[in-house]
């Protein structure tokens, strides 16, 4: 057996695996989640229950074989033999049961639920898995922009050091320079601990150990900033697409036929039973040591003291309930897509102007630098040169995951998957 150090080895080994070399991929994030997280095996479970239910009702027109024995010691015994034994087995075949029928109905329409359930959690786990994914990246984007701030603070710094030294500029300067630099330095560390955190919820979502280097799914963002078709040819889309609806529809029919399971009641069930008797002592009746008899059976319940109609009326409440929900969720399903259009729309426009604003801000400081050199800039605006690319670095980190989480939500609010590059 396996000691505990051995199968955490022997895990992280199994992941490592399915990990390419150039990096974690969004495509192998979202398997190794669909593999190995606990949420896709319980739903997978799930649909065993089902099948089990389905199997269960199906015994109501099944037959019933049973077997009993008896062996009996008498203590005093006018005659031999003073003990006797009896073995019977019995049959008992359903002929008509009528309530079996819609609740048959009902355990198999609970089951396609289930299984169309089990599409959409495995769906909504694999989006669970790309937002961590790009939660990741964008961390990692914004450490990178934090590092590129100290470094050219300390760069900065080393400069500054130098012109005042060959009293070109102010001991001022200098302590303008390491001021920045130490808010810099701390902005690193507090991205670094939001990164790390980050790494976290990946790991806790893959189930996995997470490997350093992230590849980011550049088809993906592509498709992202592309502009989509009009609202209401995707809401079409969705509603013939969403698992979650099929889902609703199937416990709405399934409501109904548990519904009309009550009134079913009223009829009489008829049923047959076959019996075969052997005993070690003759039959007073038939003075043979076996029996065999075959009876017809009808149970008809004529009252029930009204059970039956208050499991009708509250049945059927239920199964309007149902047809509401699914109602309901066809008109957030609606609300859903239209609004992660809205949303999606307004991200892609937000990350172009983040990328103009980014693409400025690197050239700001490139000439403001040359700008100091030549003593034509001071130290605060060479400082807020480097704050404002920083800033504009993490704007466009932010924008761009902004946009790729409302493509994925888009793409959920669609019931497509989370890999892939298509808008229908």
């Amino acid at each position: 057996m396996l000691g505990l150090g051995a199968l955490l080895a022997s895990r992280g080994a199994a992941a490592q695996e399915a990990v390419s070399p150039q990096g974690l991929t969004l495509d192998q994030a979202v398997q190794l989640t669909l593999t190995r997280n606990e949420r896709a095996k319980i739903s997978d479970l799930q649909v065993v229950v089902a099948d089990a239910a389905v199997e269960k009702a199906f015994t109501a027109f099944l037959p019933l074989l049973t077997t009993q024995a008896s062996a009996t010691q008498h203590a005093t015994a006018i005659k031999p033999p003073s003990n006797s034994g009896q073995a019977a087995i019995t049959l008992s075949q359903p002929i008509l049961n009528a309530p079996a029928f819609p609740l048959y109905a009902q355990a198999k329409r609970l089951a396609d639920a289930q299984r169309e359930q089990n599409v959409d959690d495995k769906r909504l786990l694999a989006f669970s898995a790309a937002s961590a994914f790009f939660a990741v990246l964008n961390a990692q984007d914004v450490v990178q922009a934090a590092t590129r701030q100290r470094d050219n603070a300390k760069a900065n710094l080393t400069d500054t050091q130098a012109r005042a030294k060959a009293q070109l500029s102010s001991s001022n300067d200098v302590t303008k320079a390491q001021v920045d630099l130490a808010g810099a330095q701390r902005e690193v560390e507090n991205d670094q601990g939001l990164l790390d955190n980050a790494l976290v919820q990946l790991a806790f979502t893959l189930n996995a150990q997470v490997p350093a280097t992230l590849v980011p799914p550049q088809a993906t963002l592509a498709s992202a900033v592309k502009p989509v078709g009009g609202p209401d040819q995707l809401v079409r889309f969705a509603a013939d697409h969403r698992p979650d609806l099929r889902v609703a529809k199937y416990q709405a029919n399934a409501a109904h036929d548990f519904a009309s399971e009550p009134l079913l009641r009223l009829l009489p069930t008829l049923g047959a039973q076959g019996q075969a008797v052997a005993t070690t002592a003759n039959s007073p009746i038939t003075g043979r040591h076996d029996d065999e008899t075959v009876t017809a059976t009808l149970t008809w319940t004529i009252y029930d003291a009204g059970v039956r109609y208050a499991d009708k009326h509250s049945r059927d409440a239920q199964a309007e309930i149902a047809d509401l929900n699914a109602s309901l969720l066809l008109r957030n399903v609606d609300a859903q897509v239209r609004s992660a259009v809205a949303l999606l729309g307004a991200a892609q426009l937000a990350f172009k102007d983040a990328s103009d604003a980014a693409k400025l801000a690197a050239q700001n400081v490139d000439e403001t630098e040359i700008l100091y050199r030549q003593g034509l800039a001071t130290a605060l605006e060479l400082v807020d040169a480097n704050d404002s690319r920083f800033t504009a670095e993490v704007n466009y980190a932010a924008a761009e995951f902004a946009m790729a989480q409302a493509y994925l939500s888009l793409r959920q609010a669609l019931g497509l998957d989370a890999l892939g590059t298509e808008l229908r």
